[in-house]
């Protein structure tokens, strides 16, 4: 009697084990018919998300085999990553807040919708460089920004005003941007310049506009952020 009831046991713990086994197999399928993304890298989610417009697929990535690659929290992070740089949708980026890694959304977000500006001085290098049918080329070797009639590219006069505008105290100088995208530039810059979300009213463009309001309000909220490369060197407050 005994021992048959030890054999039942036995044969029922076979069966648990057989059982659960079967199941930890069988749940990525599960999950992915019920429309997770199991193991799948967060680049590649965040590709599908951009092209369904719906950024809440990031949160369906789910990941049990992790030993060698990204946990899920960071795929996830990822996802949300790439569909904000693909759609050049600011507000995704608000998910990853506050964190460095919300603010370089934030950055390669700008780097595609603030384009107005063609003029810019690179980093570690002396003069300003402005876009041109072969890219950035040397237009000014010692550029200032105290007389912007000593230009006479238009670019280059262009870049003169937004700098001394997001700059220098005391000084806005937008309305002399020559067309609507690089005064929506012009204005973000003096919007955080002055750190007054009010301002990015000005801009026109509803994503540049998101955008400018998000910086101000990430700076104003966080101030542990402050500091980051992301921010860029400080402006001055009139």
């Amino acid at each position: 009697m005994l021992m048959t009831s030890l054999r039942q046991i036995i044969r029922r713990s076979i069966l648990v084990l057989f059982g659960s086994a079967l199941f930890i197999v069988l749940l990525p399928w599960i999950m992915r018919g019920l429309g997770y993304y199991v193991d799948n890298p967060g680049w590649q989610v965040g590709e599908i998300a951009a092209k369904r417009g719906n950024h809440h697929l990031c949160s369906k990535i789910r990941v049990f085999w992790h030993i060698f690659g990204p946990t899920g929290p960071s795929r996830r992070a990822e996802c949300i990553f790439r569909y904000a740089s693909l759609t050049k949708d600011p507000t995704a980026c608000e998910l990853l807040l506050p964190g460095e890694y919300g603010l370089a959304c934030l950055s390669a977000v700008a780097g595609k919708i603030l384009q107005g500006i063609r003029c810019h001085e690179l980093v570690g290098r002396v003069g300003l460089f402005c876009r041109g049918e072969t890219g950035a080329e040397l237009a000014v070797e010692h550029p200032q920004i105290q007389d912007c009639s000593h230009y006479r590219r238009e670019d280059a006069i262009e870049w003169c005003h937004f700098t001394r505008t997001y700059q220098l105290s005391g000084v806005y100088e937008c309305e002399k941007m020559p067309n609507d995208e690089a005064r929506d530039e012009c204005e973000t810059g003096y919007a955080f310049k002055q750190k007054d979300t009010a301002l990015c009213a000005a801009v026109k463009d509803e994503q540049r506009r998101r955008y400018c309001e998000i910086m101000i309000t990430t700076w104003l909220t966080y101030p542990e952020l402050r500091g980051s490369f992301y921010f860029g060197k400080p402006v001055p407050i009139d």
